[in-house]
């Protein structure tokens, strides 16, 4: 499997180099291979150095050994809290063993403006020694609220190489790529994300820095993110 994603992954990469509206499509704040707490609570920001910032807010629940839950809000802020654009997200993961799950996420706008959709994600955490791991996934979105107007399905490959020092820092760096069937050549981008997380207990912080590479009409825009899970 891991040479299956890999290998998709450079088909796609090899057309151009661009964070898309399906990366926030989960229930997690991002790509997290790791299974839920019983309960947990996690809270965040983003933004892309700018007045618009995203404020996620969820709840998981590792039902089962093998199966997780959890939901998602997303509340977007524009220009100062002038305008607000909400949606939910509601998912679960199945895990068929210690390395591989499949996830369906539902993701549903709230305002009148933003659509609704389904994102399917298959995802594989490969360790390669007790200080290093590599987390592949790929997903594809339906329906207009990821899709826009006029495409058809879009598409997402990731990988994040992880450095695991003890239990109190990781640093990883996701590279993830998108687009829509449809519309590629407008849709397509790449996203290089540097991620610094530590642990406290129970509690995790996890600090993004999202840097976008891509034509002027795709993404070339810079972000930041922090993110507090924690279980309860």
């Amino acid at each position: 499997m891991r040479k299956v994603l890999t290998a998709l992954f450079v088909i796609l990469a090899t057309n151009v180099f661009a964070l898309d509206n399906i990366w926030d499509m989960r229930y997690t704040f991002g790509p997290d291979s790791r299974p839920s707490p019983k309960l947990g609570f996690g809270f965040g920001m983003r933004s892309d150095y700018d007045p618009n910032v995203l404020f996620p807010i969820n709840l998981t629940s590792g039902l089962t050994k093998n199966f997780d839950f959890g939901s998602k809000i997303n509340v977007q802020t524009y220009d100062k809290i002038d305008h607000i654009q909400a949606s939910l997200d509601v998912g679960g993961r199945f895990r068929f063993n210690t390395v591989n799950f499949f996830e369906v996420d539902g993701y549903f706008g709230l305002n009148r403006n933003n659509g609704s959709a389904i994102v399917l994600t298959l995802g594989s955490d490969q360790v390669i020694s007790k200080n290093f791991l590599n987390y592949y996934e790929a997903r594809a979105g339906f329906l207009d609220g990821v899709t826009g107007d006029g495409g058809y399905v879009k598409f997402a490959l990731g990988m994040t190489p992880t450095l695991i020092f003890g239990r109190f820092l990781r640093c990883m760096v996701e590279v993830n790529t998108s687009g829509s069937a449809g519309h590629l050549r407008d849709d397509f981008m790449i996203d290089i994300l540097p991620k610094f997380e530590f642990a406290f207990g129970g509690t995790r912080v996890r600090l993004d820095f999202d840097i976008g590479v891509m034509q002027e009409k795709n993404n070339d825009r810079y972000g930041i993110g922090l993110y507090v899970m924690t279980a309860l």
